[in-house]
C-alpha cells in the first residue's frame, strides 16, 4: 500500500480525471454538432484538440491507476512514476508489477497469454497515439516534423490529417477499460478485485474487435445524425 503522503496526489488525479471526462463529453458534442451542421473546418480543428485531450487524459488516468488506494506499495510507485522512464517503459513496468502482485495468489500458468494481450493493447492504444500527441503538443498541429525538427515527416503528417472523432472516442473507451482492468490486478482488499479482471479483459477485446470498423460515415448513418442532417441546412 502507498505511503499516506501519496494519497493527496491520488485525490488530485481523481479530480483531474473527472474533469478530463467532462471535457471529453463537451468536445465530442461540439464535434458532433459541427458534423451535423456541415462545418468541416471546425470538425478538423476540434478533432486535433480532441486527440490532444485523449493523450493527456491517458497520462492522468495512468497516474491515478498507479496511485490507487490499496494498490501498489510505495517502492513500486517510485519505480513506475519517478524513475527515468519514457511512457512506454512506465506502462510496461506497471503491467509487470501488477502481475507480480497478482501472481502471489494465482497460478503462474494462466499469466503469459493475458499479459501479452494487455501489452499489445497498451502498445496500440496508448503508446502509438502518444506519438501524435507529442507532435501536436510541440506545435505541429497540421504538419509533423522529424525527430530533429529539420524536415517534414510525411507519415505522421498523414496520421494527423486522418484523425477523426470516432477513432478518438474509441481510444477513450479502451483506455478507461484498460485502466479498470489493471486496477483490478493491483487492488487487493480480500482479493475481491482479482476475480474481476479477466471478464473485463474479455469484454475489452470483444469491444476492440467489434468497434474496429467504426467510421465517421457509419456514425453519420446513425438515426439521430441522419435526422438532423436532413432537417438542417449546413452552416458555413
Amino acid at each position: 500500500m502507498a505511503n499516506a503522503s501519496s494519497y493527496p496526489i491520488y485525490q488530485a488525479y481523481v479530480e483531474n480525471v473527472r474533469d478530463f471526462i467532462a471535457a471529453e463529453i463537451e468536445i465530442r458534442r461540439g464535434i458532433n454538432r459541427a458534423l451535423k451542421c456541415g462545418k468541416p473546418h471546425t470538425v478538423r480543428i476540434q478533432t486535433k484538440i480532441y486527440a490532444l485531450l485523449y493523450s493527456t487524459f491517458a497520462e492522468a488516468n495512468f497516474s491515478k491507476l498507479v496511485l490507487t488506494t490499496y494498490g501498489f506499495e510505495q517502492n513500486f510507485i517510485e519505480q513506475i512514476l519517478h524513475e527515468d522512464k519514457n511512457l512506454q517503459e512506465k506502462w510496461l513496468t506497471c503491467l509487470d508489477l501488477a502481475f507480480q502482485k497478482f501472481n502471489a495468489n494465482k497460478k503462474a500458468s494462466e499469466i503469459p497469454n493475458k499479459k501479452q494481450e494487455l501489452k499489445r493493447i497498451i502498445q496500440q492504444f496508448v503508446i502509438e497515439p502518444s506519438i501524435i500527441r507529442n507532435k501536436i503538443a510541440h506545435g505541429q498541429l497540421s504538419v509533423a516534423l522529424n525527430r530533429k525538427g529539420k524536415d517534414k515527416n510525411s507519415e505522421l503528417t498523414n496520421q494527423i490529417s486522418n484523425l477523426d472523432v470516432v477513432s478518438i472516442t474509441r481510444l477513450f473507451k479502451i483506455n478507461k477499460s484498460l485502466v479498470d482492468i489493471l486496477e483490478d490486478l493491483v487492488e487487493s482488499p480480500n482479493y475481491a478485485h482479482h476475480a474481476n479482471y479477466y471478464p473485463k479483459l474479455q469484454n475489452l477485446t470483444a469491444f476492440i474487435e467489434t468497434s474496429a470498423n467504426w467510421t465517421v460515415a457509419s456514425k453519420m448513418a446513425h438515426g439521430n445524425m441522419v435526422k438532423v442532417a436532413r432537417n438542417r441546412q449546413p452552416i458555413l
